[in-house]
């Protein structure tokens, strides 16, 4: 797995103004504030179980693209 810097990187890379925001991103909380904001309906995140202890939270952006945030 890429650890989450190397992919924060990756992606300012290619969507700096995303990357800007995302960056300032630190919990489930700041994602469930900033998601409106960004036009992300809540009502289209997902929360998938990995295992029993970890999740991926996935994020529809309006441009049709998703975030997928690894949480434990």
């Amino acid at each position: 797995m890429t650890p989450y810097p190397d992919q924060l990187a990756e992606l300012t890379a290619s969507d700096p103004s995303l990357g800007a925001e995302v960056g300032r991103l630190r919990n489930l909380e700041g994602i469930l504030k900033w998601a409106p904001g960004a036009g992300v309906s809540l009502a289209g995140l997902d929360l998938v179980q990995q295992d029993e202890y970890s999740y991926d939270f996935l994020v529809p952006l309006p441009d049709a693209r998703w975030l997928a945030f690894a949480v434990t």
